[in-house]
């Protein structure tokens, strides 16, 4: 008996040790977690009650129930989005009580490409100003070419806008990152990012990936057409020859009839002759 209580408590002892380093591991791993959590938080570009963050519905939702919209254009790992967000921060609250018409916004490149796609974003931070001149106009799409400054950004968005020209220049805006052209743009460009992130495997450019993902596109497009246009030229033939057919044999089905028009002239030729030989003797 004894020797069963011994054991016992040998082997009570060992989980409590085997809970305890549990626990200890499990601790370990939250401690690494938050720690991964705070550096990953201290690299995010800090927030500001005053900026409205934007994905692809907020956008429209914006665009439309705001006729004046300045967006800044950042991602994560921009060094210089970080050093100028507390500069655009201070600028958004100002110009929320200057400017309560003016839409502050923010777009992260990395998660909306489809806005970064329309808008053709080459440069970080990139702040664009959107304004519709009236009600059911197209909206202007002007990037900003003020110093990157609260007063400077104010006096922008305050009539500073007027310096610059439209994008694409041109007074009807047929072609604009607001429009059908510009949902288009961003469309692929949401398109090429997806089919790069979920199929390139080989780590290869994402402009050699997608010049040959659409070229074997095209290959597998020419075949595709290639065979629908001979299987409906097959088909073509084929009723077309059914048709001829089916003439054919009715004409051959249909009962001969006697040539009785060349009997009756003959009998009328020869009865006029006997007639004039009969004149000519009287």
């Amino acid at each position: 008996m004894k020797l069963v209580y011994v054991l016992s408590a040998v082997l009570a002892i060992i989980g409590t040790a085997r809970n305890s380093l549990a626990r200890g591991e499990t601790a370990h791993y939250s401690d690494e977690l938050e720690v991964e959590a705070a550096a990953e938080a201290k690299q995010q570009v800090p927030k500001s009650d005053y900026v409205v963050e934007l994905d692809r519905t907020m956008y429209h939702e914006v665009l439309k129930a705001h006729d004046q919209v300045f967006i800044e254009f950042y991602a994560n790992w921009c060094a210089a989005c970080h050093a100028m967000s507390s500069e655009f921060d201070a600028f958004a609250k100002a110009a929320h009580k200057l400017y309560p018409q003016v839409a502050i916004a923010r777009a992260d490149i990395t998660k909306v490409e489809y806005l970064s796609s329309s808008y053709m974003v080459s440069m970080l931070p990139e702040l664009v100003f959107i304004r519709r001149p009236s009600p059911g106009v197209t909206p202007e799409v002007r990037y900003v070419s003020a110093n990157f400054t609260k007063s400077a950004l104010l006096d922008y968005i305050g009539g500073g806008w007027t310096a610059d020209k439209p994008a694409g220049d041109y007074t009807s805006l047929w072609c604009t990152p607001t429009n059908l052209c510009g949902h288009l743009g961003g469309l692929i460009g949401e398109s090429v990012v997806y089919l790069d992130k979920h199929f390139n495997r080989f780590d290869i450019p994402p402009w050699a990936f997608m010049a040959a993902f659409v070229s074997v596109l095209y290959l597998v497009g020419q075949v595709v057409v290639g065979f629908l246009s001979r299987l409906l030229r097959r088909n073509y033939r084929a009723r077309i020859n059914k048709k001829l057919d089916d003439t054919i044999q009715g004409t051959a089905s249909m009962p001969s009839t006697p040539k009785t028009g060349s009997k009756t002239s003959s009998q009328g030729s020869a009865t006029k002759r006997s007639k004039n030989k009969t004149s000519k003797n009287d």
